[in-house]
C-alpha cells in the first residue's frame, strides 16, 4: 500500500484515495452516456412499425423497472406497488380522455391527476410501514403493497362504465404521431431515466440509500431520518411508475385491469433480479429483452412461455443471486483484464488481486469536522436520569434508576447478565423505550423522541456486536457518519469526508487504512469494532455510550481501544458511558463506577470504593458472602 501523508506523520488533516467504482474499462460518464444514446436511438430508421411498436411498450416497462430497482434494490424496499402506481396513471389518461375529452389542457390534467393521487397513496402506505410505532417485519410494505394491487384491480374491474370493468377503456382519442416519432420519444424516456437514475445512486443520496438497505437501525442511530428517507423514496418511485402509466394509456390508446394486478407487479420484481437489484441498467435490460421476445413466445409456445420465464428466474435467483448482468459484468471486467495483464506481462495482477489497497485515483481527505453545538460548557452535565424505569409486560428490566454523568468523566456500568444494562442503554438512545421517569441531555428532556433526534442532541451509541454496513467499504461507512444525520446532495458525492481528531486517532491505531477500500463485511472483527467506534466518533458527540467496546478483541487491541478512550475523555469535551464485563479493563480506565444488580443502581463511587466493596465481590465477582469477609 502507498504511504499515506497525514496519518503516519499525526497531523490533522490526510488524504487517502479511494476507487472509482463506475469506471468503465476507460470509459468516462459521459462516453457511456453517448454510447448508450446511440444503442437506443440508432435503430429508429430501420425497425419496421410492429417492431417499434413492441420497443416502445418494452422501453416503457424498463422505466418501470427502474423505478421499482431504485425502491428495492437500492433502498431494501420490496415493494408490489410499481403495478398499482402504473396502473393509477393509466387509468387516469383513460377515464379523462374518455369521460371528459382529449384536448391540450386534459393532457397535463389527466397525468397531474395520477401522479397526484399515486403520491397520496404512496404517503399513506409510507406512514403506515415506515413510521409505525410498533416494530413490524421488513416484509410489511410488501404485504401492504400488494393488498394494494388486489383492491386497486378489483376497484377497476367492477368500476363499471367509468373503468370499463373486466374490458377496460380502449379505442379513444389521443396523440397522433408517427411511429418513429413514438420510438424516440420512448428511448429518450429510458435514457433519461438511466441516467438520471444513474446519477441519484452514484451519489451521496445514492450511498445513503445503500446504508439504510444495509442496515437501517445504525442509520437511525448515525442521525438519518430513515422513515422520511424511506417514504420519499417510496413516493418518488411510484410517482416515476405513475408517469410510465400515463405515457403507456397515451400511446397504446388501451388501460385494463391487467395494468394494476399482481401479474405485473410480479413480473417487475422477476425483471429486477433478473437483470441484477441494485444496478439500474441490468433491471432496464431484462424488462426490455422480455417484453420485446414476449410477443414472439407468446405466439410459438403459448403455454409454456410464462413457466419458462418462471423457471429462468428460479435457476437465476439460486446460481446467480446477484442477477445476470452483474455476472455478465464481472466475467467482461475479468477478461479485459487478463488480456491487459498478458499485454503487460503480469503487472496488472496484483492491483486485480487486492482490489482494497489504497492505490487509486480519486481522493477522499479526511479532516476535522465541524462539531455539534454543545449546550454547555465543559465540565457541565451531559446525562441526568430521573427514577427511570423499564418494563416488559410484568417483568421490570429498570427500577428507579437515578444518575449524572458530567463532561471529562469515563462512568462504566457493571453487573451480571440480566442486570438491566442494556435496557438502561436503550432507554438513553430512544425515547420509546423508557416506560417511566425522566432522562435529560445536557438539561433537555428526552420525551419519546426517536434514535435519529437523539443523536441530535449529541448522543452517540456503539451497539454490543459491530453494527456497521455489510456491502460499503470501510471509507464509505465513515463517510456516511460523517454526514452527522444531514441529507446528503441527490446528484453528486463530495471529495472531502470531514471527520474529527478522535476518529482519525481510530482509524490510525486499529489499522483501518490497511482495508480502506475493502466492503465492511470482510474485515476483521477487531477491525469491524474499531470502524463502529469511529463511526459513532464522527458525530463527535458530548454524551458517548459504547456496549461492550473490547468484545472479540485480542490483547493488544484491547490495550489500544482503553488507550484511546482515556486520552479522548481526558479532553473534557466528552462523557462516555461504558457498558463491560472485564472488570480489569473497567479498573482500568474508568474514573467512576455504577452497579447495576436486578435492575436497580446498587452502587455509585470511585474505582477504588467500588473495586474493595463487597456488594462487588458478591454479586458481580461471583464471591460468596464468606469469602467477601474473608
Amino acid at each position: 500500500m502507498s504511504r499515506v501523508p497525514g496519518l503516519e506523520d499525526g497531523s490533522r488533516t490526510s488524504v487517502v484515495r479511494m476507487p472509482m467504482t463506475s469506471r468503465l474499462i476507460g470509459w468516462g460518464p459521459g462516453k457511456r452516456a453517448l454510447g448508450l444514446l446511440i444503442i437506443l436511438v440508432a435503430p429508429a430508421p430501420f425497425l419496421d412499425a410492429y417492431t417499434s411498436g413492441v420497443l416502445i411498450q418494452a422501453y416503457i416497462f424498463g422505466i418501470l423497472a427502474i423505478s421499482t430497482d431504485l425502491a428495492w434494490g437500492y433502498s431494501g424496499i420490496l415493494t408490489f406497488a410499481s403495478a398499482p402506481a402504473f396502473g393509477l396513471g393509466a387509468y387516469s389518461i383513460g377515464t379523462v380522455f374518455v369521460h371528459i375529452s382529449m384536448s391540450g389542457w386534459s393532457i397535463p390534467l389527466a397525468i397531474a391527476g395520477g401522479v397526484l393521487l399515486t403520491c397520496v397513496l404512496s404517503v399513506g402506505m409510507g406512514w403506515l410501514a415506515f413510521y409505525s410505532r410498533t416494530k413490524v417485519s421488513e416484509f410489511y410494505i410488501a404485504v401492504l403493497t400488494l393488498s394494494m394491487s388486489v383492491l386497486l384491480s378489483q376497484a377497476v374491474l367492477y368500476g363499471g362504465a367509468f373503468t370499463g370493468g373486466s374490458n377496460g377503456l380502449s379505442g379513444f382519442e389521443s396523440i397522433e404521431l408517427p411511429t418513429i416519432a413514438w420510438y424516440l420519444i420512448a428511448s429518450l424516456a429510458l435514457f433519461l431515466c438511466i441516467v438520471l437514475a444513474l446519477i441519484l445512486v452514484e451519489s451521496d443520496c445514492g450511498l445513503a440509500l445503500r446504508a439504510i438497505r444495509d442496515n437501517e437501525v445504525r442509520c437511525r442511530y448515525l442521525g438519518l431520518n430513515t422513515p422520511a428517507i424511506k417514504t420519499l423514496v417510496f413516493v418518488g418511485c411510484n410517482a416515476v411508475a405513475a408517469l410510465a402509466g400515463a405515457f403507456y394509456a397515451i400511446y397504446s390508446t388501451v388501460v385494463s385491469p391487467s395494468l394494476t394486478g399482481i401479474i405485473l407487479a410480479t413480473n417487475v420484481l422477476i425483471w429486477v433480479a433478473l437483470g441484477g437489484r441494485g444496478t439500474i441498467l441490468g433491471p432496464a435490460v431484462a424488462a426490455v429483452f422480455v417484453n420485446a421476445i414476449t410477443p414472439q413466445l407468446s405466439t410459438t409456445i403459448p403455454l409454456y412461455w410464462q413457466g419458462l420465464l418462471g423457471l429462468l428466474f428460479v435457476v437465476v435467483v439460486v446460481t446467480l443471486p446477484r442477477g445476470l448482468l452483474p455476472e455478465a459484468w464481472r466475467g467482461l471486467v475479468a477478461t479485459a483484464r487478463a488480456v491487459a495483464d498478458r499485454r503487460s506481462g503480469g503487472a496488472g495482477r496484483g492491483a486485480a488481486e487486492h482490489s482494497w489497497s489504497v492505490n487509486s485515483d480519486a481522493t477522499i481527505a479526511i479532516s476535522p469536522g465541524e462539531s455539534l453545538p454543545a449546550p454547555q460548557e465543559v465540565g457541565g452535565v451531559v446525562l441526568k436520569l430521573i427514577s427511570v424505569g423499564k418494563n416488559y409486560r410484568s417483568f421490570s428490566a429498570l427500577t428507579d434508576a437515578s444518575a449524572e454523568i458530567s463532561r471529562g468523566e469515563l462512568v462504566s456500568i457493571v453487573g451480571p447478565n440480566g442486570a438491566g444494562k442494556t435496557s438502561l442503554v436503550r432507554c438513553i438512545t430512544d425515547g420509546e423505550e423508557r416506560s417511566s421517569g425522566q432522562i435529560e441531555i445536557a438539561g433537555q428532556a428526552l420525551g419519546r423522541k426517536p434514535p435519529n433526534a437523539i443523536v441530535r442532541l449529541g448522543v452517540g451509541r456503539k451497539f454490543q456486536s459491530p453494527s456497521v454496513f455489510e456491502t460499503l467499504s470501510v471509507s464509505e461507512c465513515l463517510r456516511v457518519a460523517s454526514w452527522k444525520g444531514r441529507v446528503p446532495s441527490l446528484w453528486r458525492r463530495k471529495a472531502l469526508v470531514n471527520l474529527p481528531e478522535e476518529s482519525v486517532e481510530v482509524i490510525r491505531a486499529l489499522g483501518l487504512l490497511a482495508v480502506w477500500d475493502a466492503p465492511s463485511r470482510d474485515v476483521s472483527h477487531g477491525q469491524r469494532q474499531g470502524l463502529e467506534l469511529a463511526m459513532v466518533l464522527a458525530l463527535q458527540p458530548s454524551l458517548l455510550i459504547l456496549d461492550e467496546p473490547t468484545a472479540g478483541l485480542t490483547m493488544p487491541e484491547r490495550t489500544r481501544v482503553g488507550e484511546l478512550l482515556t486520552r479522548i475523555v481526558s479532553r473534557g469535551n466528552i462523557a462516555l458511558l461504558l457498558i463491560e464485563h472485564d472488570f480489569n479493563f473497567v479498573k482500568q480506565i474508568s474514573t467512576r463506577i455504577i452497579v447495576l444488580h436486578f435492575g436497580k443502581l446498587s452502587a455509585d463511587g470511585t474505582v477504588a470504593e467500588i473495586a474493595e466493596s463487597k456488594l462487588v465481590k458478591e454479586i458481580y465477582l461471583g464471591r460468596s458472602k464468606e469469602e467477601a469477609h474473608s
